[in-house]
């Protein structure tokens, strides 16, 4: 690239491995990373059927094989076990069709543009061969035997790049260079860390709900507050995943939450805004059927009862499964409505408001913002939140507006961004957010 200051991905990407990497990169990964990053690169900016290409490619030095051997841990049934963490696809190999080049990955990119799916990568006869395609399951808390070997690289916009690996971005490059490191917190910190700032906030505005989730091992199904940070995700990962732009703004209490839903586009009629709120509570309890009453049998303590115990659990792990991907298809429901134009409201306690709420930006413009430094919230910098478009500036403007509220807003002018007012703070600030892969 001519342009000063201008680097190629692969490049950008080998100075940023050798400056930040926590253990040093041998020199032949270096050199076959900065060649996977380049055609990663150049085939996000070609098209296929009019449609930008999302290219996502998992690399590992055995390919296939060294997915198929990763492991993942998790707990069924309340007993710790380990699963396969890649389900795979292989592709026999065909010259031109298996060889890795652009093209080949243009044309191929739409059959792994599903949810943690990738066109899998790896050295045969000497070269770099696309192998198949590959699924990650989804990610637990735990560490996975033998993950630390494979790199994920992705094109979630064309001239992007994004490298993770263990689940966690660990380089992202925009605009011709790489993003700093430390500018961007994770998502997944955010909502679930205790330290944070909108963790405190969101478990203030939905503490009743807390106190209703029965409570679950925590070893084994996450404590209540984890299911509701989940929630509040879930929500938030169907907003970036529709790559549209959206916003959600989460309202704390003692607001006149009436006067918000009879202000949006779309609506949901009062005795259905608490669905979201209802599915989430029956499918904790279902998981804490599960999860609680296998582990009191475990431990001796289960009653004596006539029905076969194996019966009982298999009727639980069904009530679980069944109110999981309830629970789940309500959220993915939910989430579609950012696509629309202007807010996605939710009250305390997770009750949906509306869906197009517009949210008026004063002629005087959008109040000042700050980067927020840590998780805990210490402001930083004043950051230009002017220099983007409406949505950000309605962000600003609703977390100033409402102390304590959090407002969401993903774009195609940047990453997916956090905004809060902590209350009795007069500074709005304003987190950089990655995701973990998807």
């Amino acid at each position: 690239m001519d342009e000063p200051g201008l680097q190629y991905p692969g490049e950008a990407l080998r100075s940023w491995l050798r400056q930040f990497a926590k253990t040093p990169v041998a020199e032949p990964t270096l050199k076959l990373l900065v060649v996977l990053a380049d055609t990663v690169f150049f085939a996000s900016l070609g098209r296929e059927e009019g449609e930008a290409t999302r290219v996502r490619i998992a690399y590992h030095a055995q390919g296939l094989q060294g997915l198929q051997a990763v492991r993942e841990t998790v707990y069924i049934g309340g007993q710790k076990g380990k699963r396969q963490a890649w389900e795979t696809l292989p592709l026999e190999p065909k010259s031109s069709i298996t060889d890795f080049s652009v093209e080949a990955l243009v044309k191929l990119a739409p059959a792994a543009h599903l949810p943690r799916t990738a066109v899998v990568v790896g050295p045969r006869e000497g070269k770099l061969r696309i192998q198949g395609l590959a699924r990650r399951v989804e990610y637990t808390e735990f560490h996975a035997e033998g993950e630390e070997d494979v790199f994920i690289l992705h094109a979630p916009e064309p001239g992007h790049l994004v490298v993770s690996t263990q689940g966690r971005e660990v380089f992202r490059y925009e605009q011709g260079a790489p993003v700093p490191p430390g500018r961007r917190v994770a998502l997944h910190d955010l909502l679930f860390h205790e330290d944070s700032a909108v963790r405190a906030a969101l478990m203030e505005m939905c503490s009743t709900l807390v106190e209703s989730l029965p409570k679950v091992q925590p070893l084994m199904g996450g404590n209540r507050e984890w299911y509701v940070s989940n929630a509040v995700q879930g929500l938030i990962r169907k907003m970036a995943g529709l790559h549209h732009g959206g916003l959600i703004a989460l309202l704390p209490k003692q607001h006149d939450v009436e006067r918000f839903r009879t202000r949006g586009k779309y609506v949901l009629p009062p005795e259905q805004g608490s669905l979201l709120r209802q599915r989430l509570q029956r499918f904790v309890q279902a998981r804490a059927d599960l999860i609680n009453g296998a582990w009191q049998a475990e431990a001796g303590k289960a009653a004596e009862e006539e029905e076969d115990p194996e019966l009982k659990k298999a009727a639980a792990e069904h009530d679980d499964k069944v109110t999981e991907s309830d629970f789940q298809a309500l959220v993915e429901s939910i989430g579609q409505f950012t696509a629309v134009d202007n807010a996605l409201v939710l009250g305390p306690e997770l009750e949906v408001l509306c869906a197009g709420y517009q949210i008026a930006i004063p002629r005087s413009g959008p109040p000042q913002v700050f980067e927020a430094r840590t998780l805990q919230g210490r402001p930083g910098p004043h950051y230009p939140i002017s220099q983007h478009g409406s949505r950000h500036r309605a962000a600003a403007v609703f977390a100033n507006q409402h102390s304590g509220a959090i407002v969401f807003v993903a774009s195609q002018d940047g990453p997916l961004r956090c905004l809060h007012r902590p209350p009795g703070k007069k500074k709005v600030l304003l987190w950089s957010l990655l995701l973990t892969e998807d």
